[in-house]
């Protein structure tokens, strides 16, 4: 499993609108310490058309989140 598919696991487990905190904590409980850096991960799985990073080189298939606020993310249409 990778960071992005945790990530989206973990917004599928808890629902609605959640910071990055909630979300590292839910998979470091499930899958342990293992993936560091939670909240640059997250900006990038923001697709351009959210207003994500032109930057990203994440795929189209894993730029699931919409930036809600700062640090507060919830999971689009997937």
């Amino acid at each position: 499993m990778s960071q992005n598919e945790a990530i989206i696991e973990a917004f599928q487990a808890l629902g609605g609108i959640r910071g990055i905190a909630e979300i590292t904590s839910w998979i470091n409980e499930r899958y342990g310490n293992q993936w560091k850096g939670f909240g640059t991960v997250m900006a990038d799985m923001v697709p351009r058309s959210h207003g994500g990073n032109a930057s990203s080189l994440e795929p189209k298939h894993f730029r699931v989140l919409e930036r809600v606020k700062r640090g507060k993310y919830r999971l689009l249409n997937y």
